[in-house]
């Protein structure tokens, strides 16, 4: 059925058809009652029949309604209209002009990594609000991510979004896969519940083929795809020909994508807004610091000492530990080390620490049957165990490039139906012979230094008991006032210097701490230098006025500022579409490092709904259009119509720029209609002919004989039709019938 021209709800009237999706049909439609374009989905007909398709569908208007965000396309209404005897409901969306990620690849091929990866860090915001909301989309893909002509990221489509909260529902349990394959989490491959981590998952999916022009998985069916996500693993996306990244790039780019799509949920990020913070500094060149190291490069500094309890991360391991650079490799502030001691010391020299706690060419949303008990297909997905705490145990590895020994992680369940929960023991036999030798040399090694040094200490602190006594252990002073911290270090026999720094967390003029730092122990008259709070670090906003959001963001950024993801719309005269009209707070104003700033984009001229004035006086369309905010020009033509009625509008009815011209084809009043002249006496046709608005000086007489006298000084024949449109003063002439004997 074609709807176009319809309207719904006694408001909507539908103009185009824009997109085709596998259970419903986009137009482009106009909000005649608030005077906005919006785009309205209305399911098929057909599938209005399936109850299922129905509930899935009703659903996508209930969460997307829940999802007040500016990343995240809006709903303003739902309805249903009646269609041979069924209710065929739709949804009213914020109508969005861009272009999505798939139209983008499919033109480019690749993007920059700085652009991906900003993009995907707005899809990652999009869905740390939506997982907060309780909803996970279940099928991000580049289809789904619009860029705007305003370069803002919309993500779209939440059709087969499942509330967290309503898990126990029928529909829950179907046992079906959905989503589409190429983004397909292994957990949903192999028809198991999708969680946000599923998201996370897909998200990398997007980023791979973003940086590299290609999906992580591609095969001759969906099944095959969906066969590698749950068998196979994810290639380094830096090792795909013609990629050409920097040493610091690949090893950012592989740990993001290698630590999204990881084949464990628990080994993936623990929420979408960790993967958006390694995104942008993905984008700033700067190393992750929530991803894992995957590199062969990061593993070998992991390596490179022993066990660290680094409070800080000296190393490059662990989902802080990669941001810290030095060779040695501790995880971050709490995060265990190999040994499993966690991170607490000062040490630089350890191991790598684990993760701890801290439209036809786009692919088609796939319904994949998920395999029963029993099935001779049993093993065409093979599982991955993993135990409690979500370590491989199954004696295959999670990803040949990590080391799930040295990793812990948030507990995504225990063994699955039919899952090993532990791994045979195999003979070691030969091994734990040369480790025990191994080990008992060590132990006496480390037995004899230790003896050494016990009487070494003994020895010493005999002949300097004295000096002993004098030793000042450096107490916590963090947060003290200046005056109380500087007595107490003079109180303990020590000599105080001090040094302002600027500081984020420390009031200004408090104590940050000492150097040495706190429970280090110095000899009584040594100099201690007392850390001063500055206050926070302040930096000036620079001017973004004029500029688009990417430029706003590379300004910003070198200025240690965030641009605000919540981006505002306004229409303005003066500032071209994309471009920012407004900043808060404002060019020149000094704050804090790290402070974000609200911008207001254009999005063009104020449009308004050219008034209908057809058939209304020039005078009261004039004031009508201007007041609407119009400029009105007036074109005059000859018509019969009365003087200044006006004929015409130009885009009347139609949504236009404020300040737009408008012409007016108004009557000058100068023509006539001819008159039926044809069997009045010739004095009663000039009179009609006058009632007419004729003005012409006389009307020319011609003679035509007949010998009916009743015929006698009546018109036989006119020289302009009747009905046909003649000038005011145009010349008439008329045939006029006079007797005569005719032969």
């Amino acid at each position: 059925m074609d709807r176009i021209g319809t309207t719904l709800g006694g408001r909507y009237r539908l103009s185009a058809k824009i997109g085709t999706g596998g259970m419903s049909v986009v137009y482009a439609a106009t909000d005649e009652l608030l005077g906005r374009d919006v785009a309205v989905k209305m399911m098929r007909p057909d599938l209005a029949r399936d109850h299922s398709f129905l509930e899935r569908f009703r659903r996508e208007a209930q969460n997307a309604a829940k999802l007040n965000h500016q990343a995240i396309v809006a709903v303003y209404d739902t309805g249903e209209t009646p269609e041979y005897d069924e209710a065929v409901p739709y949804i009213v969306m914020e109508r969005v002009h861009g272009e999505t990620l798939r139209d983008i690849i499919q033109d480019r091929g690749t993007m920059s990594l700085s652009e991906a990866a900003t993009i995907m860090a707005q899809v990652c915001d999009a869905l740390h609000f939506s997982h907060e909301a309780g909803i996970i989309h279940r099928d991000i893909k580049p289809a789904n991510i619009m860029i705007t002509n305003t370069g803002m990221v919309k993500v779209m489509d939440f059709g087969i979004a499942r509330a967290l909260s309503d898990s126990s529902s029928a529909m829950t349990q179907t046992a079906a896969v959905i989503g589409t394959a190429q983004y397909l989490s292994p957990e949903q491959a192999r028809g198991k519940s999708a969680d946000a981590r599923s998201d996370i998952y897909a998200a990398g999916c997007v980023l791979f083929e973003l940086a590299t022009g290609q999906p992580p998985f591609q095969g001759e069916s969906p099944f095959s795809v969906a066969f590698q996500h749950v068998q196979d693993q994810v290639k380094n996306p830096s090792s795909v020909p013609g990629m050409h990244l920097s040493k610091r790039e690949a090893l950012s780019l592989d740990s993001i994508i290698l630590t999204s799509m990881a084949k464990s949920p628990s080994d993936r990020y623990d929420d979408a807004q960790q993967m958006a913070t390694d995104l942008r500094r993905l984008a700033d060149d700067q190393l992750p610091l929530v991803a894992q190291p995957y590199t062969e490069e990061a593993q070998g500094d992991d390596t490179a000492g022993g066990t660290s309890a680094s409070g800080n991360g000296a190393g490059g391991a662990g989902r802080a530990g990669l941001a810290g650079g030095a060779a040695g490799g501790a995880a971050g502030a709490g995060l265990a080390g190999a040994a499993g001691a966690a991170g607490s010391g000062a040490d630089a020299a350890g191991a790598a620490g684990g993760s701890g706690a801290g439209a036809d060419n786009n692919p088609e949303t796939t319904i994949l049957p998920t395999q029963q008990p029993g099935n001779n297909a049993a093993n065409a997905y093979p599982e991955t165990a993993y135990d409690q705490a979500g370590h491989n145990t199954s004696g295959q590895p999670s990803n040949p490039n990590y080391n799930h020994a040295n990793h812990t992680g948030a507990p995504y369940g225990g063994p699955e139906e039919g899952e090993a929960g532990v791994v045979e023991e195999k003979d070691n036999a030969p091994r734990r012979s040369k480790t025990t030798i191994a080990l008992w040399t060590i132990s006496t090694l480390l037995l004899l230094g230790a003896g050494g040094y016990i009487g070494y200490r003994v020895i010493d602190d005999n002949n300097s008991s004295s000096n002993s006594s004098h030793d000042v252990t450096l107490p916590k002073i963090a947060n003290k006032p200046r005056d109380i911290a500087e007595k107490e270090l003079t109180n303990l026999g020590l000599k105080v210097t001090t040094e302002e720094r600027p500081d984020h967390d420390i009031a200004r003029g408090n104590a940050i701490g000492t150097d040495p730092g706190e429970g280090s122990t110095l000899p009584a008259g040594s100099t201690v230098t007392l850390l001063i709070s500055a206050g926070k670090e302040l930096t000036e906003v620079p001017d973004l006025t004029g500029m688009n959001t990417s430029e706003a963001s590379d300004a910003l950024r070198h200025a240690k500022l965030q641009l605000n993801s919540e981006v505002r719309e306004d229409t303005s005269d003066d500032v071209p579409a994309g471009n920012i009209i407004t900043q808060n707070p404002p060019q020149g104003t000094h704050v804090s490092v790290g402070t974000k700033v609200t911008i207001t984009v254009s999005t063009g001229k104020e449009k308004a709904t050219v008034p209908t004035v057809s058939g209304q006086d020039l005078d009261d369309a004039r004031t009508k259009l201007e007041a609407a905010g119009f400029k009105v020009t007036v074109k005059q033509v000859d018509s019969p119509e009365p003087l200044n009625k006006v004929l015409s509008a130009s885009g009347e009815g139609q949504r236009m720029e404020r300040d737009s011209e408008i012409t007016l084809t108004v009557s000058r009043n100068n023509q006539i209609s001819m008159p039926n002249l044809t069997g009045m006496k010739y004095s009663d046709a000039v009179d009609e002919l006058r009632r007419a608005g004729w003005t012409g000086g006389g009307v020319e007489r011609s003679e035509t004989s007949t010998n009916d006298l009743l015929k006698v000084d009546t018109v036989a024949h006119q020289s302009i039709s009747a009905g046909t449109t003649i000038d005011k003063n145009a010349q008439v002439r008329v045939d006029v019938f006079v007797f005569a004997l005719l032969p």
